[in-house]
């Protein structure tokens, strides 16, 4: 009697474990990181989107990986239904060299306790080194141009040469510039320009250099930067609370810029004869901007977008106004 219960015990719990694991697949959107073949020293990196399908919260216990050779990070440890979180995988091209092999593993903590893996593989070429390991913009104001230099040197064969680097954004430009040529090494300057029509958020890509290497001719190298804006406005979004039909109430909001500008009006679509801003007429890199809400007889809850015009600027700002009109 004990080993049937014991093995009734063992074929619940296998059964439970199978289950989960189909679960979890269906939330991951890959089961393998293939990076292929990369330089020495680039910093490119592969996400893995983990979206809850389910009707269960999941929390993750951790993430790490196998080998040192790869690091995985994860943007949250919670995932709520409908709710996604990212892992971000990044090899180690510094110290690791040639064919490596590792795992992204993945620790669940509920609703069921159980692991989950995916295989990570790259060839680290030696041959092919990128210094710095990325093309980094740092922070790019909006309306300006952007531009950043990668050094790239091989060594191995006198007749290696790079035929063309492919990009698909189109905000991004590349110029290559011959350097030292000397029996099997050759170097080349790499440098990327990036447009001013590029929009405001966070940029990552990757551009492929294509070489005359018939056994490996495409090298990936990351793009990173951060087109930020030339004017901000604090907060981005307002939140006026409970409120009753007839009331006064009073905001503000700090339009904030890094030479001095003017402000031509704020406005709103729906809302517009119930919001009233007290505006300067003088140009000034800073604006207190105080913000009356004469609330309507509209109850239930509210979300506004205002639009600021700012002399000189084609393209308006927008903030939020949020609330309740209660009865």
């Amino acid at each position: 009697m004990l080993k049937f219960q014991q093995f009734a015990s063992l074929l619940f719990l296998f059964a439970c474990g199978t289950v989960a694991q189909a679960q979890i697949d269906q939330m991951i959107d890959t089961q393998k990181v293939d990076f292929g073949v990369i330089a020495t020293g680039s910093e490119v990196q592969k996400q893995v989107t983990i979206r809850n399908v389910h009707q269960v919260p999941y929390h993750i216990a951790e993430v790490k990986t196998s080998c040192a050779c790869a690091k995985a990070t994860i943007d949250k440890y919670s995932i709520e239904p409908g709710d996604m979180a990212v892992i971000t995988v990044q090899m180690n091209t510094r110290n690791f060299r040639q064919r490596k092999d590792s795992n992204v593993i993945i620790r669940f903590s509920s609703p069921v306790a159980t692991e989950h893996r995916i295989p990570v593989t790259a060839y680290i070429r030696t041959d092919v080194v990128f210094n710095p390991g990325s093309v980094q913009f740092g922070e790019v104001e909006v309306g300006t141009e952007g531009t950043a230099s990668v050094d790239i040197a091989y060594a191995g064969r006198p007749d290696w040469d790079i035929d063309d680097i492919k990009i698909t954004n189109r905000y991004l430009k590349a110029t290559l510039e011959p350097g030292l040529r000397s029996g099997g090494n050759v170097n080349y300057k790499l440098t990327m320009s990036l447009n001013k029509a590029a929009p405001l958020g966070g940029l990552r890509d990757i551009i492929t250099i294509v070489t005359n290497d018939r056994t490996n001719p495409n090298v990936p190298l990351m793009i990173e930067g951060t087109v930020t804006p030339d004017i901000t406005i604090t907060p981005a979004v307002v939140n006026v609370g409970p409120v009753a039909p007839g009331q006064r109430t009073l905001k503000q909001i700090v339009v904030k810029g890094k030479k001095p500008f003017r402000i031509e009006d704020i406005d709103c679509k729906d809302m517009s004869d119930c919001f009233k801003a007290n505006l300067s007429d003088a140009a000034r890199p800073l604006h207190v901007v105080p913000i009356e809400f004469n609330v309507p007889n509209r109850p239930g809850k509210f979300s506004e977008e205002l639009v600021v015009k700012i002399m000189g600027r084609d393209e308006p700002l927008r903030f939020n106004v949020t609330g309740v009109i209660t009865n």
